[in-house]
């Protein structure tokens, strides 16, 4: 978007609200001007063209008062490490690091510290010129980042960096684990700046108090990760406090009032495993609840304060906090499907020497795997790699999948059949059908939306018992490269009211998270009778879960669903 440059005497841009609304960034963020990157607030403008800069960001930028420039939104990683002009720096590298959280920086620019954080008496802002940014050009200052000068003989990159592996061949876990949640990353970005303005821009137009985002998903998917990099976008410091070994409700307190109290300037306070002390029902459980509403509303008072609650599941929060109007954003990170395990696969190894490396079959290969596990499987790689003096192979990071035990669970999230219609006699014509039916649309999707063909959500298989409708079905699934999901009709049944319909999302939504997946019922006819033929009111409200589930399928073939009926 086209702005007009203005001088302006804040230490970052401002510029109209709704001009910055119409970018997507509605509370602020990061964007790229000139050779420099900056955070941009809305405010006060002489026109509403106008990008007001100080006259340092101008220098940093390379342009002048009265052009007009070409601003462009962007999404900064946080910086591993940052490095100054000179041997010796007029300030302490930890106050650096301190004063520059949640800034962008760029290489060459000169950045201006508050004389507070200085070594000296002096009253005179402090100017120090960025020379280094690892490892890219630009990042935003974070909790992570090292800033030293360039007189340091602090290595310049991590320490995990795997022996033997050429310099700048690091895998960059933050990066690895952001694949495929780009839109988020987006998402969650854009609340945090619209939270963290200064100036409490959400009360300035009218809208109700709001203090943060849930962010659910199972352990190791990515979500620190992905609140790192969308505050750093958002141009605030994150202050991640984790429950994990909190036990009492005086704790929490604690923890929490001691985090909203010393939160200064945009800040997003990460509660992380929040899962940990929901508890059972109980006084426990309502004691946390309190607890927790009371952060909720010290955070939504807080001007520059935003909060990201970190559960597996969202059902683990107390009713009156996941219904709060205080948390009206829920956002959910699935467990890495096929599709993003490929992509994740990708990014970790894209920068370890390799040869030829099949992706769809590390990807299959995979299922169960979170990002930290793709993370794990490729330095363990990378180990095997250096051990053998050799390049990373297909056959190499297979092993290292073998060697490493999927957090997510194998038996709740599927299973790969090993035998495929080879092993089944005859059946040619219905092999045929399930080929065209499964196969084609799992492994072509593109070619059925270019031709406008919906395929099948779902095919009833019938016959005898002994005829083998589940071989079939489960060399179909190996075929297909499918995981394979058999559920027993009676199974999902249960005498309490409301757990057989959890039971059927809960199916839904594991084959969901590691598609593409079969889902095959035996014995369907037991699961889901004629509606209103049986006494049992459970089986009508399943027969209802099943067909909402079957509606929401996404007619691309990522999810069958396969019925057998004697």
């Amino acid at each position: 978007m086209k702005f007009l440059i203005r001088p302006g005497n804040d230490p970052f841009a401002r510029a109209d609200a709704t001009l910055l609304s119409a970018m997507g960034l509605p509370g602020g963020g990061i964007v790229k001007v000139g050779k420099t990157h900056i955070l941009i607030r809305p405010g006060e403008v002489t026109d509403s063209s106008a990008l007001m800069l100080g006259e340092r960001t101008m220098a940093n930028a390379g342009v002048k008062a009265g052009e007009t420039i070409d601003v462009k939104r962007v999404l900064l990683p946080q910086a591993q490490r940052v490095v100054l002009a000179g041997d010796e720096l007029p300030i302490e590298p930890r106050h650096a690091a301190r004063a520059l959280q949640g800034i962008p920086v760029t290489v060459g620019d000169t950045v201006v510290v508050d004389p507070s954080y200085g070594s000296g008496e002096s009253s005179e802002p402090i100017e120090v010129r960025v020379v280094g940014v690892i490892p890219t050009p630009a990042g935003t200052v974070g909790s992570g980042t090292v800033v030293g000068s360039e007189g340091d003989t602090a290595p310049s990159a991590p320490e995990t960096q795997p022996a033997g592996l050429p310099a700048g061949e690091t895998v960059t876990t933050a990066e690895a684990m952001l694949t495929g949640l780009e839109t988020e990353l987006e998402t969650l970005a854009g609340w945090l700046a619209l939270l963290t303005s200064p100036g409490n821009l959400p009360g300035t137009w009218g809208l109700p108090s709001v203090a943060g985002v849930a962010l659910e998903g199972p352990a190791g998917v990515g979500k620190s990760e992905l609140v790192n990099a969308a505050a750093a976008a958002a141009g605030a410091k994150v202050n991640e406090i984790s429950l994990e070994l909190v036990f009492k409700p005086e704790k929490l307190l604690d923890l929490v009032e001691k985090g909203v109290k010393e939160s200064v300037g945009p800040t997003v306070i990460f509660l992380d495993r929040l899962d940990a002390v929901a508890g059972d029902e109980g006084m426990f459980r309502n004691q946390m609840g309190a607890v927790l509403r009371w952060f909720l509303d010290a955070v939504a008072e807080k001007p520059g304060l935003a909060c990201v609650l970190g559960v597996s599941s969202l059902e683990a929060l107390d009713d009156t906090i996941a219904a709060s109007d205080l948390l009206p954003r829920k956002l959910t990170i699935p467990p890495p499907d096929l599709e993003r395990r490929k992509l994740l696969f990708e990014a970790a190894l894209g920068k370890v020497p390799s040869d030829d490396i099949d992706f769809d079959v590390l990807g299959a290969k995979s299922a169960g795997f979170s990002g930290a596990d793709v993370i794990a499987a490729v330095v363990h790689a990378s180990a095997m790699v250096v051990r053998s003096n050799s390049k990373a192979t297909t056959d190499i990071v297979l092993s290292a999948i073998e060697g490493t035990t999927p957090s997510l669970g194998s038996v709740s999230l599927g299973e790969m059949p090993s035998y495929g219609f080879e092993r089944v006699a005859n059946l040619d014509e219905v092999k045929q059908r399930l080929t065209e039916a499964v196969i084609w649309p799992i492994q072509n999707p593109e070619r059925f939306e270019s031709m406008g063909i919906e395929p099948p959500r779902g095919i009833l298989l019938h016959g005898p018992p002994g005829t083998g409708k589940t071989y079939v079905t489960r060399a179909l699934a190996h075929e297909a490269g499918a995981a394979f999901f058999s559920v027993k009709g009676a199974e999902l049944l249960d005498k309490f009211v409301g757990e057989s319909e959890r039971g059927v999302r809960e199916l839904f939504t594991r084959a969901r998270s590691v598609a593409p997946s079969i889902i095959f019922f035996d014995e369907f006819d037991a699961l889901a009778p004629v509606r209103g033929n049986s006494n049992n009111s459970v089986t009508d409200s399943v027969v209802a879960a099943l067909l909402t589930e079957i509606d929401g399928v996404s007619s691309r073939g990522d999810v069958v669903v396969i019925g057998a009926t004697n």
